[in-house]
């Protein structure tokens, strides 16, 4: 049996992100019912999600652009990925919190995707953004509960002895910090483009 990897410091904010996103589309195109054709709303709503992606790159391209600058961000996957302990202890103090966030964010993108399939046109464009204000105060909240202290704790001490690599992995945590600290502007503008893309539909 492989190794458990370690205790991350910070939690995966972008598979929560993904994964929301994701679900929201298969709402959308379950209801989206004035927009797209039965066979093609059920092929949609109910295949893999690299279905709705080859769907995205054509009708979505500027959202899916979007949506991938989440999946390949430097700070938010690479450095995140190897913040981590090297034992796995669990017990991360924010955890409860960090997955209440990450419910909320997801019934959030789930209530504006529904509320997107049932609007009329890009004209009605404005009647969302309370809609993805909630979204975006979701992601900020859930990104704000993504640190684990105890895992901070425990990485930091074991450089203790090696002051270039303690550097080194206190410039990352930073990075990944300030990254957190503004990425809900990235995620309301993911929400606006799809706003934007699916009502010209």
């Amino acid at each position: 049996m492989a190794a458990r990897k370690g205790d991350h410091v910070f939690n995966n904010v972008v598979a929560k992100l993904t994964k929301a996103f994701d679900a929201g589309l298969r709402v959308y195109f379950g209801e989206a019912i004035r927009k797209i054709d039965l066979a093609e709303r059920e092929r949609l709503s109910r295949g893999a999600p690299a279905v709705r992606q080859a769907w995205m790159a054509k009708h979505m391209p500027r959202t899916l652009a979007a949506l991938n600058g989440f999946k390949e961000s430097p700070e938010l996957v690479g450095i995140r990925e190897r913040l981590q302990t090297v034992t796995f202890e669990g017990g991360d103090v924010n955890g409860p919190a960090y997955s209440e966030h990450a419910q909320e964010f997801e019934q959030a993108t789930l209530a504006f995707f529904r509320k997107l399939a049932l609007t009329g046109s890009y004209l009605d464009e404005n009647t969302l953004l309370p809609d993805i204000a909630r979204v975006r105060r979701a992601f900020h909240h859930m990104a704000e509960a993504a640190e684990d202290p105890g895992a901070l704790k425990r990485l930091l001490a074991q450089h203790q002895g090696d002051r270039s690599e303690r550097d080194r992995v206190e410039a990352d945590i930073a990075q990944v910090r300030e990254s957190l600290r503004w990425a809900w502007g990235r995620c309301e503008h993911l929400y606006r483009m799809a706003t934007n893309e699916l009502l010209k539909l």
